[in-house]
């Protein structure tokens, strides 16, 4: 049967649409419908039987099944590292090309550990945009340095299209990955096929 499933538009190209070709290989009878958008979707308005959701799941009456985590680090082409060179410290960071959100102040406050003390350093982009699937295409494009999620960088950095940048001190703070699904639906068998997969192949892929 068919299964709508609401998910960003970064998520969606970098993580669940790799995870298809095993779903539906395993699974022939499922017909997969993504529903891709930035924004909160109202599951029971929008007909949504899975949303796929990080951290806090309190916005309605819904089932949420932990699939994963992820956190965010910082990454750098190749080409931009080559061109001006791997910061040491997180205080060369000043000297860097950045890239960093337009209008989600909080993604812009990029947190370390710097001699066993958490400190976060607000930053200010030389190049910005509205969503993350942008800034993540600006970050590939050797715009800057980018904190992004590592679930997404995991195979662009196995791929040669990313390298970390200052691994050793980033504070990634993971937070949980959820499949939220009304109570209602929670238990039909296409949607819990879904559910039990990605909670099998998450961790694996983000592991890559």
């Amino acid at each position: 049967g068919v299964v709508r499933i609401a998910v960003s538009a970064n998520m969606a190209q970098h993580v669940i649409v790799p995870s298809l070709p095993a779903l539906t290989a395993k699974h022939p009878g499922l017909i997969v419908d993504l529903q891709v958008s930035d924004a909160l979707v109202d599951m029971s308005r929008d007909g949504i039987d899975i949303a796929i959701r990080t951290g806090s799941t309190q916005t309605e009456e819904v089932v949420a099944k932990r699939i994963g985590s992820h956190g965010r680090r910082l990454y750098a082409s190749p080409a931009y590292v080559k061109k001006h060179g791997n910061p040491k410290h997180p205080d060369d960071l000043s000297a860097h090309r950045l890239i960093t959100s337009s209008t989600t102040p909080r993604l812009n406050d990029w947190p370390f550990v710097i001699d066993g003390k958490h400190v976060v350093r607000p930053v200010h982009g030389h190049t910005r945009a509205s969503t993350t699937a942008v800034t993540q295409a600006m970050l590939l494009a050797g715009l800057g340095i980018c904190r992004v999620h590592d679930l997404i960088a995991a195979p662009l950095v196995k791929r040669g299209e990313l390298v970390e940048v200052l691994a050793k001190f980033t504070d990634d703070q993971p937070v949980p990955v959820y499949a939220v699904m009304l109570p209602e639906r929670h238990r039909l068998p296409k949607i819990k096929a879904c559910v039990d997969f990605w909670a099998t192949w998450l961790p694996g892929f983000a592991g890559a």
